[in-house]
């Protein structure tokens, strides 16, 4: 069960730095004031979270950015250079649920693989709709060491992954071969991967 995590760990870096934050980070009037409640509702959960700058953007739309965004827990750290994250009243209004644009550069997360070095990304961009303790991933894309592709569904209460259509490559794409036992992973080619699991898999995303 523990390797189970480490994998879904390592797939999902990404995910789990940006879930994290954006859980933790209650939107409101004073994005100085939220910070400071997501950073101890995250030290509460085990979660290390530290920025060294957090600013509000856009008049109309409220977001944040954030500078050089740590975090940390007792199996994976990591860091990005910027976080941009803003409200998306699209998808609010046809969803019926909160829901947020979430972009990553300069990305660098430390595996927990003894001997792996760490992994780093140039930029990572997602859709999230969050209901029912679970978070939509949608319009994901990452690119760097490893190129990612497509949408997810993760569960905030198993912690686990319930839905998956992913293409995955890049220079370090032979890290899923470590993973091929306790993920849904196939390799296409060389390089090339795919992860696929419940309906998006069946109907190939949204």
């Amino acid at each position: 069960m523990k390797a189970g995590r480490w994998g879904l760990y390592l797939l999902f870096f990404l995910l789990v730095f940006s879930l994290s934050f954006l859980v933790f980070f209650p939107f409101g009037p004073g994005t100085e004031a939220a910070w400071s409640r997501a950073v101890r509702a995250a030290s509460e959960k085990g979660f290390f979270l530290d920025a060294s700058s957090v600013s509000a953007e856009g008049r109309l739309l409220p977001g944040a950015v954030l500078l050089n965004v740590r975090l940390r827990s007792s199996l994976l750290s990591g860091e990005a250079g910027r976080v941009t994250v803003s409200l998306s009243p699209a998808d609010m209004v046809t969803r019926l649920a909160p829901a947020a644009g979430l972009r990553l550069e300069r990305v660098s997360v430390n595996l927990p693989l003894p001997g792996e070095r760490p992994l780093f990304l140039a930029a990572a961009e997602a859709r999230l709709v969050f209901s029912d303790g679970r978070v939509e991933v949608t319009d994901l894309r990452i690119s760097g060491e490893l190129d990612v592709s497509g949408s997810a569904v993760l569960s905030f209460r198993g912690g686990g992954l319930e839905e998956a259509d992913l293409t995955i490559g890049g220079e370090r794409a032979a890290l899923m071969e470590l993973f091929r036992s306790v993920l849904p992973l196939r390799q296409e080619k060389p390089g090339a991967w795919t992860l696929k699991r419940g309906r998006r898999s069946a109907h190939g995303g949204n």
